[in-house]
């Protein structure tokens, strides 16, 4: 159980602020941009971690570790149930290939990001990996050329 979120004062803001501009910062770095010591920014992120306001994920380069083809796939299943959907959502958040999975409201059911080497290891997901799911009414998918901007929060003003 996730413990309950504290409200944002502006030193907490100010530290979040700093991360997401770059979150390689040290704690001595970040204690100085914020006009803390070191104990009491500790403190602070402990609490923002154990709280999930912040949460520390490492993001790779896809294309710089051979990952050169990325899509974005939008998945209609036949019914929409909570069994089917989590059958579904078990199998695929399995499937390294497969980076995120949201479940949708509109004309599909899911979209997911997946991150392959090309186009062929593409089709062997597709057709070896989503195949084993009858659920699966349709598949779209669209190619990612370029991704000018990916961001991970912003704070609401």
């Amino acid at each position: 159980m996730e413990a309950e979120s504290p409200s944002l004062d502006k030193i907490d803001r100010k530290i979040i602020t700093c991360l997401l501009q770059d979150a390689a910062l040290s704690n001595t770095e970040l204690a100085e941009r914020v006009g803390l010591t070191a104990a009491p920014l500790s403190r602070r992120l402990a609490r923002l971690y154990a709280s999930g306001i912040i949460k520390q994920r490492l993001v790779i380069d896809a294309p710089s570790v051979g990952l050169g083809l990325q899509a974005f796939v939008e998945i209609t299943l036949d019914r929409t149930t909570p069994q089917v959907g989590e059958r579904f959502i078990e199998h695929v958040g399995k499937l390294d290939e497969v980076v995120e999975i949201h479940a949708v409201a509109g004309d599909f059911d899911f979209l997911l990001k997946i991150s392959v080497k090309d186009m062929a290891d593409y089709k062997r997901l597709i057709w070896q990996e989503f195949d084993r799911l009858a659920e699966i009414k349709t598949i779209r998918s669209t190619m990612v050329f370029d991704s000018p901007k990916i961001s991970h929060g912003y704070l609401p003003k």
